[in-house]
C-alpha cells in the first residue's frame, strides 16, 4: 500500500509566489526612488535660494543700519555680497500706524526681474 502525503515532489518555489514576491520588491524600489528623487530636488531648490536669502539679510541690515526711510511707490537696485549680485525690488505702501511703512522686498536672480524667486514683508520706522 502507497501512502500519499501533502508534500509537493519539488522542493522550489512555484511562478506565483516569485511573481508576488517581484511585484512587492517593485514597489518598495518605487516607494524609495521617489523618496530619494524628492530629497534631492529639495536639497537643490535651497541650495539655490541661500545666495537670495544671505542677499534678503543683508538688504535688511543695511536698511536698519542706515534708517533707510524710503518713500511710498517702487524702489529697485541690485545688492553685491560674497562676489554674487542680486537684484531687488521694494514696493513700499503707507500703514494704519503713523510714521510707519511697509515693504515688500522681492529678490531676483536676474536683472530683467520678471518673477521674483523670494519676497519678503519688511516695516520701515523713522
Amino acid at each position: 500500500m502507497t501512502r500519499v502525503t501533502g508534500r509537493r515532489s519539488g522542493s522550489g518555489f512555484t511562478l506565483l509566489e516569485v511573481m508576488v514576491a517581484l511585484f512587492i520588491l517593485a514597489i518598495v524600489a518605487v516607494t524609495v526612488s521617489q523618496g530619494v528623487h524628492q530629497r534631492t530636488r529639495a536639497s537643490l531648490v535651497e541650495t539655490q535660494r541661500v545666495p537670495l536669502i544671505l542677499c534678503a539679510r543683508a538688504l535688511g541690515n543695511e536698511f536698519t543700519l542706515t534708517r533707510y526711510w524710503p518713500s511710498t511707490g517702487r524702489h529697485e537696485g541690485q545688492f553685491d555680497q560674497a562676489g554674487q549680485t542680486c537684484f531687488w525690488r521694494l514696493d513700499v505702501g503707507s500703514t494704519p500706524v503713523r510714521n510707519m511703512r511697509r515693504g515688500t522686498l522681492s529678490l531676483f536672480d536676474e536683472a530683467a526681474r520678471e518673477h521674483a524667486d523670494l519676497s519678503f514683508t519688511l516695516f520701515f520706522s523713522p
